[in-house]
């Protein structure tokens, strides 16, 4: 175990922290800044952007803390609490600090906007994105917790930052919305069968532990799928030139059977819509 310890916590820092996965909280704002490049500060952007990374970093790092006590994902050979040579106390210190720093600059920009409004439905959230795994509940271990994933991806980050900007509720923030909270449900599903004996042995009752790897897998597509219909919806309605709509819709149809073709995994979706974002740009 000693040996063990030491090599994770030689090993570079970005293989513990995953870049790829931090799409999810990226491509929200960069969206953005395709629908609406005119209307709001692109630093007000950038601190919300790593408002949501902080909060879904500090998350992350609790979801190993939490995994680790429960006896969850002991497959995983790089871990925060690896990285950490098993200390939980510095472990939970970590994910808590994270995830009060991103709310906080959240409420910053907030107060600098006035769009006090937004916070009715990002409190609620941001509390429910907690007890996915920090609280005594810990959603994550129960059916409800996928579901909790696509609330706060979708309306909780895409519509909050739309109605923060816009100060109102928009099809274009609804769109949005659905296309980001059925992404983020397709992304947790698609990493979801490798780890299902040993959720299943923690008590963890994930999608893929009650309905198996097969159909895990078929729903993840379908999601991706689904928010592909949404976000492409979206960029249609901002887009009057008829060459660039010929060349998304082309590109997306690529993006479909690419989906289609691979199995799922959260490399593979979210590099899918990474690639749309910057096409769209």
């Amino acid at each position: 175990m000693a040996s063990s310890i030491q090599l994770l916590s030689s090993a570079r820092r970005w293989q513990v922290l995953h870049p790829a996965i931090y799409l999810i909280s990226v491509l929200p704002g960069l969206f953005w800044s395709v629908v609406l490049p005119d209307k709001y500060s692109r630093f007000d952007l950038a601190i919300t952007t790593l408002s949501v990374v902080l909060i879904q970093h500090g998350v992350n790092v609790l979801n190993d803390f939490i995994d680790w006590k429960k006896g969850a994902d002991s497959e995983k050979e790089i871990s925060w609490v690896h990285l950490h040579h098993l200390n939980l106390r510095v472990v939970q210190f970590h994910g808590l600090l994270s995830f009060i720093l991103g709310i906080s600059l959240g409420c910053l920009v907030v107060v600098h906007h006035q769009s006090f409004k937004v916070l009715y439905v990002a409190l609620p959230l941001v509390a429910l994105g907690y007890s996915y795994n920090a609280s005594q509940w810990t959603l994550s271990y129960t059916a409800l917790g996928e579901w909790v994933t696509g609330l706060c991806y979708g309306p909780g980050v895409f519509g909050c930052m739309g109605y923060l900007f816009e100060k109102k509720i928009t099809t274009i923030t609804l769109l949005g919305s659905l296309a980001f909270g059925f992404l983020a449900v397709s992304v947790l599903f698609s990493h979801q069968p490798p780890q299902i004996l040993t959720d299943f042995l923690s008590g963890k009752s994930s999608f893929a532990v009650r309905h198996g790897a097969k159909r895990t897998f078929f729903v993840s597509k379908i999601f991706s799928a689904l928010a592909l219909v949404f976000l492409s919806t979206l960029l249609f309605l901002i887009t009057s030139n008829s060459i660039s709509i010929f060349a998304l819709f082309s590109f997306e149809i690529f993006l479909f059977f690419r989906i289609k073709r691979l199995k799922p995994s959260p490399k593979i979706i979210l590099d899918s819509f990474l690639w749309l974002g910057s096409f769209s740009l």
